[in-house]
């Protein structure tokens, strides 16, 4: 029996030391959220996140091999996050283009399926302040972590919507139609960019459930609008030539 128990103790041990390292992982990845979004990654010591986070100052070279690491780490964290809330109509919309199987009027409803779930979190989440401070800083300054945030989170949803808008108009133009996808997106970001403003102008409460659901129903509304009008403008097009 004393054998049992002495060969259970370094198992117990070593789960212990597993989860207090996932446990300093996470609270560093927690502060770098906050403290690269806020000071930037020159901005942002390596003092400070250690601060943040509550862990010794040799923790983020121990975990992450610095604070390069760290950032990558934050971003990383951010895109699968964000990627995770999407993932469930995205998927289906990715399965359903790749089987040939969407008429025009399913393009449309799950276009609106996707931008309310994009509303809902850029809008609606608490995790989004925080997230967007740093996506803004590498849309406006990219460093080479931007291309996680692309890979791993914006390119399959304007695949998506550009793949959905041109088959709503009717149109082929690759090109054409991821642009037109970013002026979709543009439905949604002010909500987020300029939020300040926003919440000030319309006389907000701040992004309350009551007002999510008003703009993801009014961003909705407007996008598939847009697109009905040059849908009919291509047909009436094509009807006089």
């Amino acid at each position: 029996m004393p054998m049992t128990e002495n060969a259970d103790r370094p198992s117990t041990k070593n789960s212990d030391i597993i989860k207090r390292s996932a446990a300093t992982r996470s609270r560093l990845i927690e502060a770098g959220i906050d403290v690269f979004g806020e000071r930037g990654y020159e901005g942002a010591s390596t003092r400070l996140l250690a601060e943040r986070a509550g862990v010794n100052l040799a923790s983020i070279r121990y975990y992450f091999n610095g604070k390069e690491g760290l950032y990558t780490a934050v971003v990383e964290h951010i895109a699968l996050h964000a990627k995770k809330t999407a993932a469930p109509v995205l998927s289906e919309i990715q399965r359903r283009l790749k089987a040939g199987e969407v008429s025009t009027l399913a393009a449309r409803s799950m276009l609106a399926d996707l931008l309310g779930t994009i509303v809902d979190f850029i809008v609606g989440s608490p995790f989004a302040p925080r997230f967007a401070r740093i996506i803004m800083r590498e849309q406006l300054s990219p460093t080479a972590a931007y291309d996680i945030i692309y890979t791993l989170l914006m390119r399959d949803i304007l695949n998506a919507v550009q793949k959905l808008v041109g088959i709503m108009i009717g149109d082929e133009d690759r090109r054409r139609c991821a642009l037109r996808a970013h002026i979709i997106m543009g439905h949604v970001m002010p909500f987020r960019v300029s939020r300040e403003t926003v919440v000030r102008h319309a006389g907000l409460e701040g992004y309350s459930t009551e007002e999510t659901a008003e703009i993801r129903q009014l961003v909705i509304t407007h996008a598939l609008a847009a697109l009905d009008a040059l849908s009919q403008e291509r047909e009436e097009r094509s009807l006089t030539q």
